[in-house]
């Protein structure tokens, strides 16, 4: 596993400074229509559902939620292209435990990156993935613009930017689990990275 001081020493990648500099998860979002809208308080409930049982683990947070609400935003159909080229374990030294888990990857479009992290006995964190994929973005070849990211365990959401420059910064953390609903404002995010990675790709 990577750490952040391992990056930005090897990769030359730094959090930004600029409080401005990761505006396009709270600027000029689309709104849902009611189908979306429907659509999502029923993958909400399901997870609600699956959830009141224990901790969900990445195949089912996948099934569950990841993979219908990226069905849902249109990102399995054309422009889109989606590659699955990784998965990694995932080993944490807690001061109680070794927790031991798996992050899966999906990359949309090139330059638009999800991670569902999950842990079989405890959850962890959304930062302690947070090294793993500014280094999967740093890497890509395809730098001319800015490389995204959304981070999920299940219960959280949290999208990162890369720019350029080796610049980074991450979003608030979107909340699921145990009583919140702030699916409608990650599909939101998700369309604005969608919609922009796609109007640049064709630049």
């Amino acid at each position: 596993m990577y750490h952040l001081s391992d990056l930005q020493q090897r990769l030359g990648i730094s959090q930004t400074q600029n409080n401005d500099f990761f505006w396009e998860w709270t600027d000029h979002l689309p709104l849902l229509n009611s189908q979306e809208q429907q659509s999502i308080d029923r993958l909400k409930q399901r997870y609600d559902y699956q959830r009141v049982e224990g901790l969900l683990l990445e195949s089912t947070i996948n099934l569950v939620v990841t993979s219908p609400l990226l069905e849902l935003l249109g990102f399995i159909d054309p422009p889109f292209h989606v590659k699955s080229p990784y998965g990694i374990s995932l080993e944490l030294e807690d001061p109680i435990e070794t927790i031991r888990g798996f992050i899966d990857v999906l990359v949309l479009q090139k330059r638009l990156w999800i991670l569902t992290v999950e842990s079989k006995r405890t959850s962890i964190s959304i930062p302690a993935a947070f090294p793993q994929i500014l280094a999967y973005m740093a890497a890509n070849p395809d730098r001319q613009h800015p490389n995204y990211g959304m981070v999920t365990n299940g219960d959280e959401f949290v999208f990162l930017k890369l720019g350029v420059t080796g610049e980074y910064d991450a979003s608030r953390s979107f909340s699921l689990f145990p009583r919140k609903h702030e699916l409608g404002a990650v599909a939101q995010v998700l369309k604005a990275l969608g919609q922009i990675v796609l109007e640049q790709s064709v630049v």
